[in-house]
Formats: structure tokens, C-alpha cells, sequence
């Protein structure tokens, strides 16, 4: 059986933890309009048995740390992202497109990137 991990990041309110749930099927993640909702790196597994099992992670969203809270959340973003197979940044269409290019810029990914254009 083949396995892989797959992280959800970007910036807060993109949707990521909704994407999760809709991907397994599943309230896994709590799902707020409220930015920071989720704190730490939440984990679902889908698995196709004798076929595939994926490893999803959903992250904080990215931003500049002003606490010490917000730092341990950036350092649990980071370390995801060290460990991913492919990464999925969500972004939201209304979002400003030069900030979300300079957020994926500034992350020099080591791993494959898909792009998720959410809120549509």
C-alpha cells in the first residue's frame, strides 16, 4: 500500500480546516469564522484499503508571530511543511494576490506545492 502526507497551510480563515473535513468526510477540525482557531497541527487519515492511505495536516494559519502562542504555532506550521510529501496552500480568491505570492516566497518549499483557490 502506498502512503504520503499532505499539508494544508496558508494564511488564517483560507479554509483549510474546512478542506479537511470535506476531504475525510468527517467534523474533524473545528471550523470557525474566528482567525486562529486552530492552534495545533491536527492529523486525518484517508485510506483506500490495499490501495493508498494519505496523511492529512492541517495547520495554523500563517502569520507574523507576536506572541509567544503565536510562535510556537508558526514553529508547528513550519515543521508540517518540512515533513510533507505535497503541500496545499489554500488561498482565498478575495485575498490579495501579491501577499499570498510573498507568504509561498517566503516559505522555500522543498516539496511539491499545489495551490488551492477556495471561496469561489
Amino acid at each position: 500500500m502506498k502512503s504520503g502526507f499532505v499539508n494544508l497551510f496558508g494564511k488564517p480563515n483560507a479554509g483549510k480546516s474546512t478542506l479537511l473535513n470535506a476531504l475525510l468526510g468527517e467534523k474533524l477540525a473545528i471550523v470557525s469564522s474566528k482567525v486562529q482557531t486552530t492552534r495545533n497541527r491536527i492529523k486525518g487519515f484517508l485510506t483506500e484499503p490495499d490501495k493508498y492511505q494519505i496523511i492529512f495536516s492541517d495547520t495554523p494559519g500563517i502569520i507574523e508571530p507576536k506572541y509567544k502562542l503565536h510562535e510556537r504555532m508558526m514553529a508547528s506550521v513550519k515543521n508540517a511543511l518540512e515533513d510533507a510529501d505535497v503541500a496545499l496552500l489554500l488561498v482565498d480568491v478575495k485575498d490579495n494576490l501579491d501577499e499570498n505570492n510573498e507568504l509561498f516566497t517566503s516559505l522555500r518549499l522543498k516539496v511539491p506545492c499545489i495551490v488551492v483557490v477556495n471561496k469561489i
